[in-house]
């Protein structure tokens, strides 16, 4: 019966993702929630529970593994519905008649916006980040003040870079990049390949900024880009990034990497038994009622303020089953059935689908506009949104996406001749 329930939420996912590439109404959003699900959910849960052998302690049941199968599988059918019914197919030629050029207040507010990421370079070194990750999370979470500086320092000078390189994509002969433009362009580039650079950052956080400059590139707007991204996902997920991972903390433990011990004990696919541990978290303590997605909204109100402000639900399930490291993920699909049951599972799922399937729209179209910056932000960070937890991939995103609304709002719209 497990198998059963897994081969069906497999054949869901494919199916769906067949019927968006038949219909054209696909984009890297939906694209992204089939890799996730197939290579990254199903495929480790599949042989982690073959070997009976999980990456944590407490190890599902059998009647828990059906129950998170039906509820991705109910998630996955309502957000192929809410996708499919707000996607608009549209030319894939910019049909935009404005052009947006870069003001003196652009130059001004992107300079202010890389000033956090400038300091905290300063403070920590340039060579801290090339040193891995290990060496810089010893200097990050020495003090309490540095996380924060550390997030708001990543994502908003990827904010910054994310306006220039759409503006720079509309330069023509008669629409000259100004060079004070040029110049900015540059210093966000530097900052940028710095602190947001695979050894030191992250590695989901660094394959969502990757997708977002493919997109802006203009390689993944096409069904065929789409597909190869399906099929080199266990390449990236399985190999590539664990290979990162271990030149990150220690180079000379590299040779000892093995793939399939990898794949069923790694902490990184450790989403399966998450949701379990979320639906034990659930049956006991009682559902939140929104509050999590609220909580991870307004993240900018301190505890202090806000005294029962809910902490991210990937900790609560972690140290509800006593685990001594309890900074763990939370899929989407938990935060949801923590929200209320399988009614706002099928609720977020019809909402996410309708708004994400109007943010692919956009990005297919290819027109600069503010829209277009929130569909690229939301399109491009849906993995590590889906492996959660909401409540600490909120606040970076959200700061990253107003960094660059803000950025864009002050530059001068010019209609096209």
């Amino acid at each position: 019966m497990i198998y059963t329930s897994l081969f069906i939420l497999v054949t869901i996912a494919i199916l769906t993702f067949l019927y968006s590439m038949l219909t054209g109404k696909v984009g890297i959003f939906f694209t992204q929630w089939v890799v996730y699900l197939v290579w990254f959910f199903c495929v480790p849960a599949f042989l982690q529970y073959s070997a009976h052998q999980f990456p944590w302690p407490n190890y599902p049941k059998d009647n828990e593994i059906n129950e998170v199968n039906t509820m991705s599988i109910v998630f996955t059918l309502f957000l192929f519905i809410g996708y499919s019914l707000c996607f608009k197919k549209t030319s894939e030629k910019s049909t935009s008649g404005y052009r947006y050029s870069v003001t003196t207040m652009t130059n001004v507010l992107a300079i202010i916006m890389l000033l956090p990421a400038v300091v905290f370079i300063q403070i920590t070194g340039v060579g801290s980040f090339f040193s891995g990750r290990s060496s810089l999370g010893e200097m990050v979470y020495a003090d309490s003040f540095m996380p924060m500086l550390y997030a708001l320092s990543k994502f908003v000078a990827f904010g910054v870079l994310v306006v220039y390189l759409s503006l720079w994509k509309t330069k023509t002969k008669d629409f000259k990049y100004a060079s004070g433009a040029t110049i900015v362009l540059m210093m966000s580039v530097v900052v940028n390949f710095i602190i947001n650079n695979p050894l030191s950052s992250p590695r989901f956080h660094f394959l969502s900024m990757t997708i977002a400059l493919v997109i802006l590139a203009g390689f993944m707007n096409s069904k065929k880009s789409f597909v190869i991204l399906f099929f080199a996902s266990p390449i990236l997920l399985f190999i590539l990034f664990p290979a990162i991972k271990h030149i990150g903390d220690s180079s000379q433990d590299f040779k000892t990497y093995d793939t399939a011990s990898y794949i069923v004990q790694g902490v990184d696919f450790d989403s399966f038994q998450q949701l379990v541990n979320i639906l034990r978290y659930v049956q006991d303590k009682g559902y939140s009622y929104g509050m999590n997605f609220i909580a991870g909204v307004c993240f900018f109100i301190p505890r202090f303020i806000w005294e029962s402000k809910p902490s991210n639900l990937g900790i609560l399930a972690a140290d509800h089953q006593g685990y001594f490291y309890t900074n763990l993920s939370a899929p989407l699909v938990g935060e949801l059935y923590y929200a209320g049951n399988f009614i706002f599972i099928i609720l977020g799922a019809v909402i996410l689908g309708g708004l994400t399937g109007k943010a692919d729209s956009l990005l297919r179209n290819r027109a600069i506009s503010s829209m277009y910056l929130t569909g690229l932000w939301i399109s491009s960070f849906a993995f590590i949104v889906f492996r959660g937890s909401f409540g600490s991939v909120a606040p970076p995103i959200t700061l990253g996406l107003c960094s660059s609304l803000i950025l864009f709002a002050s530059t001068r719209k010019i209609p096209k001749s």
